[in-house]
């Protein structure tokens, strides 16, 4: 089954022009065979953040959604604080 990716366009503009993410970068995060999501931090339900590693060697935070799964919902990404960071390391 294919998986697809939505972004909210006014959304992805302002994470873009904050966080200087492109989209397909986030995308490819996601073929990213050690990354891990967890619960979103901010305590939404339906929501997950994806920490894991861009083609390009970036660890992201990705927020996303999959209630709508096969499609993601892509809600926010930036980069990865410190913590989540060495867990992604850790768990190599």
């Amino acid at each position: 089954m294919d998986i697809g990716f939505v972004w909210d366009n006014e959304k992805y503009q302002e994470v873009q022009r904050k966080h200087k993410i492109q989209f397909y970068e986030v995308v490819s995060a996601f073929d990213d065979p050690h990354g891990y999501f967890n619960p979103d931090p901010q305590g939404y339900n339906n929501r997950w953040m994806l920490v894991a590693r861009t083609f390009n060697g970036r660890v992201l935070s990705i927020i996303c959604s999959d209630e709508d799964a096969p499609v993601h919902r892509l809600i926010t990404a930036y980069d990865a604080e410190r913590r989540y960071i060495d867990e992604y390391n850790r768990r190599i």
